[in-house]
């Protein structure tokens, strides 16, 4: 019954939402910041029941009857890899597995739960995609645009679109100064560099993965819509699908909830140095859960946040780099696995990853506050083989 009304609400919001081909997308000079209504994009057709996920307050391992002996496979093998972290494994709305393993503090020994906050890094960057085509289904933006408009200083800002910004195509240098990685940084600062003799590490068209652009895409979201970007996507990303232990802590607010990040193994024990959320911003700087995670993508995948069109050219790869496409936000194929979606996320001390195979519907989602970016990585590419032999 669950599967069939999931399918009933996702014909009606195919029957509801805006398509690409019915909006007209004025030229960026003929807008006027101050007409912005955020209605144009919060009003986009909602279901009036969430997913049966979406409230769920789960505190324990969760596991479908279905899927047994995967869970206890995938259970077995991240203890083997000593995991320190949260899991969460499903099959289209089925959770699999949902587990935490370890500890959130080590000076505390308090233990990590499902429920644990993690920084998730580079994550943010399909949030900040979704937004960018919000407002373009709005009429408000033009992917084809370019930025010298937002930006009339920027050298060369004549040559690079918002397009450009969401593949990593823009030839901007990476924007990885960690000078401020531990304090409050204003957006000023953050995109500073763009201005500077030294921003371009490549011709403007050239594949270079640039958190830079991507601040620069949240600078322009703030610009047309009057909101701080933090604002934005809470309204029109994490309410719309009860994303309630996530958000942009730009203020740095301490979380109670957040684990503590580790330099190195957990069992060294020595504490990664602090991350500030507001030097993340919008390339980077969102916390999250790996329930509130799974909401994101099942609400993505079943068109709650953009319409077909707007999620077919979100997934579809644009730039390549060594092998593996990018969207816009997203990973294609990665590590040659058709029809995965995927981003990992790396901070100091913390690591994530999440994955989604849209073709046998099922999604890998592993969080952890230790260091080894490419060991968590791998472990997730892991599980989704594991999924695919099952």
């Amino acid at each position: 019954m669950r599967k069939l009304f999931l399918l009933l609400i996702f014909l009606i919001l195919i029957g509801c939402q805006k398509r690409e081909d019915e909006i007209e997308i004025p030229s960026m000079k003929q807008i006027a910041v101050s007409s912005f209504d955020l209605d144009d994009v919060s009003e986009m057709e909602t279901p009036e029941e969430r997913f049966w996920y979406t409230n769920a307050e789960i505190t324990s391992t969760v596991k479908s009857d279905d899927f047994d002996q995967l869970a206890t496979r995938v259970d077995s093998f991240l203890e083997d890899q000593q995991f320190n972290g949260v899991v969460l494994v499903a099959v289209e709305d089925e959770i699999i597995i949902l587990n935490a393993y370890g500890l959130a503090n080590v000076e505390e020994e308090r233990p990590l739960t499902v429920d644990t906050q993690f920084q998730i890094g580079s994550i943010s960057k399909p949030f900040l995609a979704i937004s960018i085509l919000q407002l373009v289904e709005a009429g408000i933006l033009d992917l084809e645009q370019t930025i010298d408009y937002f930006f009339p200083d920027l050298e060369r800002g004549s040559e690079i679109t918002i397009h450009q910004l969401l593949t990593h195509a823009s030839g901007l240098n990476c924007g990885d100064n960690l000078t401020n990685y531990s304090l409050f940084t204003t957006t000023d600062e953050l995109i500073a560099d763009a201005f500077k003799n030294i921003h371009y590490h490549q011709e403007p068209g050239t594949f270079i993965y640039s958190n830079l652009g991507y601040d620069l895409l949240g600078v322009i979201i703030e610009k047309v819509t009057n909101l701080t970007y933090e604002e934005y996507i809470q309204k029109n990303i994490l309410d719309r699908v009860n994303m309630n232990a996530s958000g942009l802590n730009t203020a740095g607010i301490e979380l109670k909830n957040l684990a503590t990040a580790y330099a190195g193994h957990i069992t060294q024990g020595e504490p990664a140095r602090v991350f500030h959320p507001s030097f993340g911003y919008s390339s980077g700087g969102l916390h999250s859960t790996a329930l509130d995670l799974f909401k994101f993508s099942q609400a993505l995948y079943h068109d709650i946040l953009l319409s077909t069109e707007s999620y077919k050219l979100m997934t579809t790869a644009h730039s390549t780099i060594n092998g593996t496409g990018y969207g816009y936000g997203w990973f294609i194929n990665s590590r040659n696995q058709e029809g995965v979606i995927s981003h990992n996320g790396d901070l100091l001390g913390w690591h994530s990853a999440l994955l989604h195979h849209q073709d046998n519907e099922f999604t890998v989602i592993l969080l952890t506050n230790q260091s080894g970016s490419a060991r968590n990585l791998n472990m997730a590419h892991s599980i989704v083989s594991m999924v695919l032999e099952n």
